[in-house]
């Protein structure tokens, strides 16, 4: 059994109607099952959360306790908030559904706010002082600011309902290192892809990586390569997915994510995004599609192959 927990930030699926398609969703689901990879329902980028409502939200935590509960990990992420009661509020309707964690990020960077050490310190101590569920923070850089190491450790050290770190959004392992000690006592440590080589032997034991919503059994042999200790192999892997990464953040978050599904025909993809995110024109998507196929992996020409997709009508657009 893998020592190192890998999770993503999964799509939120919806109908060409652009209501919420349980269905697809199950089905995307299912795959995070079968490769032994932990969700994080509900995420402001991946999982569109900001475009839900309270109560597609609860079905949203819902759905994926049913369908995940006991096998792997079940994470809540949730929309942006504002303040620490929003948090709260929206911390409650997770647990109420089943998760296993909630994620915690900060409150929102609204028209350029950036709360000070003072400011985050109260926001996590009010949200820490009402929900004693096991939770995990994530000082992610995209909200607009990168909370001091040394404060995210404070936090961990003072709640034990802390019970893991999340560093999406980070590059390199200086952040890891200066949080890590300033820990005292046994939290989990989830990093991104970009450093996990470094970060993966110095202690962390979870990878985050949302490339999982397209290639899961390609992340899965990164993860089983390195812990068989065939670290070539495991290079090798790592180099596609940089490259794979690199290609697909042209079209940053979901929108990568969502046009993926469509032209690969998978779950979710004929509904694609929803509001404010719109989906670009069909000659975008059918380069985007051109460029997919040209990365070369292995885990993508047999999505393609069964898709009915060929790389020499799609060069044409390219």
């Amino acid at each position: 059994m893998s020592k190192i927990s890998l999770l993503a930030r999964n799509c939120t699926m919806f109908s060409k109607t652009k209501e919420l398609d349980e269905e697809a969703f199950r089905k995307s689901l299912q795959s995070f099952v079968d490769f032994k990879i932990g969700p994080f329902l509900a995420s402001g980028g991946s999982g569109e959360a900001n475009s839900l409502s309270r109560d597609e939200l609860r079905r949203v935590y819902k759905i994926g306790v049913e369908v995940c509960k006991g096998k792997v990990p079940v994470y809540a992420n949730m929309p942006e908030v504002r303040s620490a009661q929003e948090a709260i509020d929206y911390a409650k309707l997770a647990i109420e559904a089943g998760v296993d964690i909630v994620n915690l990020y900060g409150p929102a960077s609204l028209h350029g706010f950036r709360p000070t050490d003072v400011e985050l310190r109260a926001y996590f101590d009010e949200v820490l002082s009402s929900i004693t569920h096991p939770v995990t923070v994530a000082p992610n850089p995209t909200q607009g600011y990168t909370p001091k190491a040394s404060l995210i450790a404070d936090i961990c050290n003072r709640y034990t309902q802390v019970v893991s770190v999340t560093l999406n959004g980070f590059d390199g392992d200086a952040y890891f290192i200066d949080l890590k000690d300033g820990i005292n006592r046994d939290v989990a440590m989830n990093v991104p892809l970009s450093g996990s080589f470094h970060t993966l032997g110095l202690g962390a034991t979870g990878l985050s990586v949302n490339q999982v919503n397209l290639i899961p059994k390609t992340v899965r042999a990164y993860v089983d390569h390195y812990e068989r200790g065939e670290l070539d192999a495991a290079n090798q892997v790592y180099a596609d997915l940089h490259r794979f990464n690199r290609y697909v953040e042209q079209w940053h978050g979901a929108r990568w994510q969502k046009m993926a599904l469509r032209v690969l025909k998978l779950p979710g993809g004929e509904g694609g995004l929803r509001k404010p995110y719109l989906m670009p024109p069909d000659e975008e998507v059918r380069r985007f599609a051109a460029g997919l196929l040209q990365l070369g992996l292995s885990e993508i020409d047999e999505l393609a192959r069964s898709a009915g997709l060929r790389q020499e009508e799609l060069a044409q657009v390219g």
